[in-house]
């Protein structure tokens, strides 16, 4: 496990461990807990809008309808290290910097926006919406990323738009 992360997998055998004394446990540890089957990649398929009435992101949605490009949300904390250093790491990279130019990108600080996060359901930091200029997401990037990995994310997304 990496200390510095927000976000962490438990793997075990069901039939040799009591599942809701687990949930119980990793929840007493102050951590969300949930049951994951299948692909437990940190990338999740979604499939939801981006909420209206809050100026920041209103802005954001009404550029890139306007321009026709992706948006980018970063939902972050000044607290979180993974946060940061995707900002000091990921974001400066040369590749990552070129495609983010490329689109809407919007930071917003999740302790100065607490009922946009709430209302996205943000649950763990970092936590990275790509979405269409239309404003549905059609990706949730969780934990941090390599330039590589957010590059290749960003490169899907941009295919998208016709």
């Amino acid at each position: 496990m990496l200390l510095d992360r927000d976000e962490f997998l438990v793997t075990y055998d069901a039939t040799k461990a009591d599942t809701k004394l687990l949930l119980r446990t990793v929840k007493a540890s102050g951590y969300t807990a949930q049951v994951v089957t299948g692909d437990t990649t940190t990338a999740t398929q979604v499939a939801q809008v981006l909420p209206t009435g809050f100026a920041v992101l209103d802005e954001a949605l009404a550029k890139a309808k306007a321009e026709n490009k992706p948006l980018v949300l970063d939902l972050f904390a000044e607290w979180c290290a993974p946060c940061r250093q995707l900002e000091r790491v990921t974001f400066p990279a040369p590749a990552v910097k070129a495609l983010l130019e490329r689109t809407i990108f919007l930071r917003i600080d999740t302790d100065k926006h607490p009922e946009l996060a709430q209302r996205l359901g943000v649950e763990g930091l970092p936590d990275i919406r790509l979405a269409l200029p239309d404003g549905t997401i059609v990706r949730q990037l969780r934990s941090f990323h390599t330039a590589d990995s957010l590059a290749n994310e960003l490169e899907k997304l941009l295919q998208q738009i016709k």
